[in-house]
């Protein structure tokens, strides 16, 4: 009697703990999208063949949250493909799997039995606008939220600091292994999409994740490394610009800086190489929100918008009166023009 309640008290325990050491991965994030959770699992795990799409310029949350689920597929011995409209940015080159992406041409979606969108809602930003509409199984995933669903099957959480953040959860919650791999792109993407832990969207859900993710395998310090500690020349030569250039408009709080694609081709640099900018501006004081303008290339200019919870500026709205989107402290959008000097001010003339 006594050696039957010691094993008891002993598995009882063991269980306590172990449920300790496992709840830094557990979250109530899609507990309100179970159905959606449940509907999205079981078309992948039927699934042969998926193609996984993200967003032109795709940056560390696209790349990281693409290859993770194309990671997690293969290894469920599914034909697995990443495509993304433009190439990936040299900082993330360390990412298992870079290599393999697709970019440029999208393969054919029909010989796929599901389409996957990360991290964008719509199919023009990942350039599938017109093949993928009538296809019979699109899922999509994402923490924006801009306009009208354009998939079959959405996961669209706004509360989510990433969506590699909603990926994390989804793995955990249907049980999906996370290996070394997987864990170094889903941390790549929570940890760049939060602004290395800065932006108000780290809450202590993610910092469990982060950590757990870190118990997986995913070298935090390592990915903080290449995606922000390490710059190359023209990078500093073109934040110097950007930085010489700010202007402050005291009546609307809003601290601009510009750059033209002259400044890109003088510096041998690339819009990646301009990844943080914008929240430099933001930090300036009296700074109500932040705005670098940058024409990446001839007759296109993209916009990227900034600001903090105090300061009482929904961004978003910002962008989406120019035809963008994104969330209340960190939105974007792109226009047709170009940035042109004259007596001292700048102004976005018609191409």
């Amino acid at each position: 009697m006594e050696q039957n309640t010691q094993k008891r008290f002993s598995a009882s325990w063991t269980n306590l703990v172990r449920r300790r050491e496992d709840g830094g991965g557990q979250s109530d994030l899609l507990e309100k999208f179970q159905q959606d959770v449940n509907d999205i699992h079981l078309s992948l795990k039927m699934a042969k063949r998926v193609l996984i799409g993200t967003h032109e310029h795709p940056d560390g949350d696209a790349l990281g949250s693409a290859l993770a689920l194309l990671h997690v597929l293969r290894l469920q011995g599914k034909q697995a493909v990443v495509f993304t409209p433009d190439p990936a940015p040299d900082m993330f080159k360390f990412l298992p799997g870079i290599d393999q992406i697709v970019t440029g041409t999208p393969p054919d979606p029909k010989l796929f039995d599901v389409v996957v969108l990360l991290d964008s809602t719509t199919t023009e930003r990942v350039h599938l606008e017109g093949l993928i509409e009538s296809h019979p199984l699109t899922i999509c995933i994402d923490h924006h939220v801009h306009g009208a669903y354009q998939c079959k099957l959405n996961l669209i959480v706004p509360e989510a600091a990433a969506t590699a953040h909603i990926l994390t959860v989804f793995f955990n919650q249907t049980n999906t292994p996370i290996t070394k791999d997987v864990a170094t792109c889903l941390l790549t993407g929570i940890f760049t999409d939060t602004g290395s832990f800065m932006h108000d969207s780290t809450s202590s859900d993610i910092l469990k994740l982060a950590a757990s993710l870190m118990g997986k395998g995913a070298r935090l310090s390592h990915i903080a490394h290449e995606t922000y500690q390490k710059k190359e020349l023209p990078g500093l030569k073109i934040w110097g610009r950007a930085l010489s250039r700010i202007m402050m408009n005291e009546k609307t709080g809003a601290t601009v800086s510009i750059i033209t694609a002259n400044d890109l081709e003088e510096c041998g640099a690339t819009l990646d190489d301009l990844s943080g900018v914008v929240n430099m501006l933001n930090t300036l004081p009296e700074t109500k929100f932040a705005l670098l303008l940058t024409e990446y290339k001839k007759g296109r200019i993209k916009g990227s918008l900034r600001s903090e919870p105090h300061k009482g500026v929904d961004v978003s709205s910002l962008a989406k009166k120019m035809g963008g989107g994104g969330h209340k402290l960190a939105a974007g959008f792109e226009v047709a023009g170009h940035l042109v000097e004259s007596d001292g001010k700048w102004r976005v003339v018609a191409p």
